[in-house]
């Protein structure tokens, strides 16, 4: 719940929250206006090769203050810390959330970061798992639920969006990995790392670099305990196509017992011998819907004048989840068929009794299948499956199906474009969408996936590899030293006497590990790791969850500045105050943090602005001036460890001025 401003001035008249100084004109109808202070720190990048997050580095930023009557000048493509002039104080059972002015994000002074719109978001929303814009879901407000990751425990699952945030243009850059995901995102916006001690930690944009490490899902459960899915062609039909349908079954024939209201309504769209549907109890669709005739599962779809039917409402079962796998590698339609070419022929038969089961007929040829059917063609476009082979995607709804008929398009995809090998499952197409959609569905199945590029002289090409065995693809975890020395000691156990136990062939591998030689550490490794302490008696539920939680661990290849500088979009998802705040998004499925500037509660001290300029020009900032806002949310219960307790490790409580990075004391 967001205070008013009612709320806001009765909490700071009765001292629970503090804002010193305090204008009452600064309160806003759910806000209160923050100024900037005097102080600035700049960034001297010349003085380091690099960022050691590891290193206090203090000469890495200047305190600059601005002398009385001037303003601090912020150059194009710059970015500065600031603060605000107020010292703001927070009871133990209030959240707060700082905002960057609207006006000067329209001039390009940004303390905010989020994605661009395009950013297409695994979305969870009246039982249907589907891609959409995160602008879309901003902009109408969408309720529904995303795919996050569990901070405390590594655990993915569909977490309720709590809120909704737009922000004025940014820089947009993108991050490419290894496996061939990739996201875009503003310089400031989070991803995902391992700290030295095995914490989950935020790395901007502008802090990775190729090498580094980032969490995308290993696995992305099922979001429903129903086996059954069931698509209603009727609603997912354009209605520009209901003029050419015609419907029958139970509930039509139920219908026709009231003769003289259909007969009315058949006037009503222009026709006059009702004689024709009455004996044959059909309706066309618009009759039927005027009607308010829900079709069931036990009633019809077909095309006007043609002979086949479809059930209204298609139950999917997996072997038409194959039929559409197989479509989808090698099928495409016609104004009046389908068709789906293969060599083996037994593949084909395959196709021909799923096609039988819909009751559709088909003509065989060697090398192919055809299902003569306008109507079978039309549900292809309307499930969104139909199209060149260049924009092939998979079905609107699979994400969201049940995982054995998952598997069940999978096998079909396979069957059609794909080839099984000793040692992988590799997948073709020169779809490059459709390549994103297949690396998201392998992350549904919990199958490790990367995808690879190739041009040809006739067009691109993208394979998709799926290794059986466990090796270099995606088994590999940042680098965390610190907790491997603490098992170790917790264990008892010197460095050679744990590296024998574990299976090494020298001490000096685990010594390597130990002193943080090599980026990232193979999840083989710290399994064999395990098993040695746990004989020992000593367990680590840190190390259980890198090695069995659902997070992998991909490389960066690339951070790409994009030259595009667009309105950005942020979800808030804290459900119940949890700290969730992360989501899915981007190509194949990258986890990205929600950016909007949180404030714990029970913090006290000035709040640290990250400023950017994306303008062109540079911009004025004076001292005093209007820089944010802050709102306030309440929370569910009182925080049982707030901000600034023993137990939060808490690094800028009491903070005053622009603070730098405390980052490295997590190493300690």
């Amino acid at each position: 719940m967001i205070l008013s401003d009612r709320d806001i001035r009765s909490a700071i008249e009765d001292g629970r929250i503090g804002i010193e100084p305090y204008d009452a004109s600064c309160v806003q109808p759910s806000s209160v206006d923050l100024h900037v202070d005097r102080l600035f720190r700049t960034f001297h990048n010349h003085r380091h090769p690099y960022i050691d997050v590891k290193k206090p580095m203090e000469d890495l930023t200047e305190l600059v203050e601005v002398p009385n009557g001037e303003a601090f000048i912020l150059h194009p493509g710059e970015f500065v810390l600031g603060s605000t002039a107020e010292y703001v104080r927070l009871p133990s059972d209030l959240v707060a959330r700082l905002e960057g002015k609207s006006s000067l994000g329209r001039l390009g002074l940004l303390i905010h970061s989020s994605l661009p719109g395009e950013e297409q978001i695994l979305f969870l929303s009246g039982g249907r798992v589907e891609l959409r814009r995160i602008d879309e879901i901003v902009t109408k407000r969408l309720e529904g639920s995303v795919v996050s990751f569990d901070p405390a425990t590594f655990t993915v699952g569909y977490h309720p969006v709590t809120g909704w945030w737009e922000g004025a243009p940014d820089r947009i850059f993108e991050v490419r990995l290894a496996s061939g995901r990739k996201v875009k995102l503003t310089g400031g916006h989070d991803l995902f790392t391992l700290d030295g001690g095995g914490e989950v930690v935020k790395l901007p944009v502008h802090s990775t670099a190729p090498g580094t490490r980032v969490a995308i899902p290993r696995r992305i459960p099922d979001p429903r305990t129903a086996p059954a899915v069931t698509i209603d062609l009727v609603q997912l039909a354009p209605e520009s196509s209901h003029h050419n349908l015609v419907c029958g079954g139970p509930s039509v024939e139920a219908a026709w017992q009231d003769d003289v209201s259909l007969v009315e309504s058949l006037r009503s769209i222009g026709i006059a011998h009702a004689e024709y549907y009455r004996k044959r109890l059909l309706l066309p669709l618009p009759v039927a819907r005027m009607n308010g005739i829900q079709l069931r599962g036990d009633d019809f779809l077909a095309a006007r004048g043609g002979r086949h039917r479809i059930p209204a409402v298609l139950e999917i079962d997996p072997e038409i989840a194959w039929l559409l796998g197989l479509y989808v590698a090698e099928g495409y339609v016609r104004s009046n068929q389908v068709t789906v070419s293969n060599q083996d022929q037994a593949i084909l038969d395959r196709a021909q009794a799923a096609f039988a089961r819909l009751g559709l007929p088909v003509c065989r040829q060697a090398g192919a299948i055809t299902c003569c059917s306008k109507l079978m063609a039309h549900v292809m476009v309307w499930i969104g499956v139909a199209g060149r082979a260049r924009d092939k995607r998979i079905p609107r709804s699979l994400l969201g199906w049940p995982g054995h008929l998952l598997r069940g398009f999978f096998e079909g995809f396979t069957d059609g474009d794909g080839s099984r090998e000793p040692t992988r499952i590799s997948l073709w197409s020169s779809s490059e969408y459709l390549v994103g959609d297949l690396l998201l569905v392998c992350q549904r199945l919990g199958y490790r996936a990367a995808a690879s590029f190739r041009n040809r002289p006739h067009g691109p090409l993208w394979q998709i590899s799926i290794p059986y065995l466990e090796h270099e693809l995606l088994t590999a975890a940042p680098a965390t030293s610190h907790l491997l020395i603490e098992i170790r000691r917790a264990s008892g156990l010197d460095q050679k006497t744990a590296a024998g136990a574990a299976g090494f062939k020298y001490a000096t591998q685990l010594n390597n590990l130990e002193a943080g030689r090599s980026p990232a550490t193979r999840i083989r490794t710290l399994r064999a790791l395990r098993d040695a302490y746990r004989e020992r008696g000593t367990t680590s539920p840190k190390l259980d969850r890198i090695i069995d939680g659902d997070l992998c661990w991909d490389e960066v290849v690339e951070v790409r500045d994009t030259g595009r500088i667009e309105p950005v979009f942020d979800l808030e998802v804290r459900p119940n105050g949890r700290r969730i705040e992360n989501f899915i998004a981007g190509y194949g499925g990258v986890f990205v943090s929600n950016t909007a500037g949180y404030v714990d509660p029970g913090f006290e001290g000035h709040l640290t602005l990250e400023l950017s300029n994306v303008a062109n020009l540079p911009i004025t900032i004076y001292p005093g001036m209007k820089i944010g806002q802050i709102s306030f949310f309440s929370l569910s219960s009182e925080a049982a460890n707030p901000y600034g307790s023993n137990e939060a490790g808490s690094k800028y409580q009491g903070q005053r001025g622009p603070t730098p990075s405390r980052y490295f004391e997590n190493f300690k």
